[in-house]
């Protein structure tokens, strides 16, 4: 009986020292996921702030935003999309907006091209295609190189706005040469996007500066 009793509370023991090790493992693993989400808030936090409409920031008198709740909109949902935008601090957050741009920019022009080899295409719509977008767009798309980006990140904004503002300025005159001649656009969403992005690397940019 001595012996089965030894053995028994040897079990106890046993098990109460696995219950701590569980007990410890569960609340270690409550503090990581509070810890994690707390970061995560405090990001998408930052995100928020970033987008929101009052920030102060005003674009260039020639782009006006017509409707801020869809900047705010669309600036969280683009940002929040983009890889590693949930660890990212501003100007984190503004290198992300640029590569946004630019790979939107540049898919525009692949498309822009397709659009152009397109049979039965409207004459009048092919020769803004080619005489306008085409030309404007390869000139933005080759101005925001690797360069600019570590221009960037090394803190000297002036060639990443002057650049980006001339993807915004591309983007805006693609859609206007259409309006102005009453022909519906084959780029509209293209073009807001990259007018849209644009505004968000150039609203960070001008967060960063102040």
């Amino acid at each position: 009986m001595g012996i089965e009793k030894v053995m028994a509370e040897e079990e106890l023991e046993r098990r109460e020292d696995f219950s701590d090790i569980v007990l410890c493992l569960c609340v270690s693993f409550f503090f990581l996921m509070l810890i994690s989400f707390l970061v995560y808030c405090l990001f998408i936090t930052l995100i928020d702030e970033t987008c929101k409409k009052d920030s102060g920031f005003l674009p260039p008198s020639n782009v006006p935003i017509e409707d801020g709740r869809y900047f705010y909109s669309f600036c969280k949902s683009s940002l929040k999309a983009a890889p590693g935008s949930g660890r990212a601090d501003l100007p984190e957050l503004g290198l992300i907006a640029i590569r946004l741009l630019r790979d939107n920019a540049t898919d525009t022009l692949g498309y822009i091209r397709q659009l152009i080899g397109k049979k039965g295409l409207d004459p009048s719509v092919k020769r803004l295609l080619e005489n306008v977008c085409l030309v404007l767009y390869s000139d933005g798309v080759g101005k925001l190189t690797d360069e600019v980006l570590e221009e960037y990140k090394a803190k000297k904004f002036i060639k990443a706005l002057i650049h980006v503002s001339t993807v915004l300025t591309s983007s805006t005159t693609c859609e206007d040469s259409f309006r102005q001649v009453g022909l519906a656009s084959p780029l509209t969403k293209q073009n807001n996007d990259a007018k849209w992005l644009s505004l968000i690397s150039l609203r960070i940019m001008d967060m960063l500066e102040k």
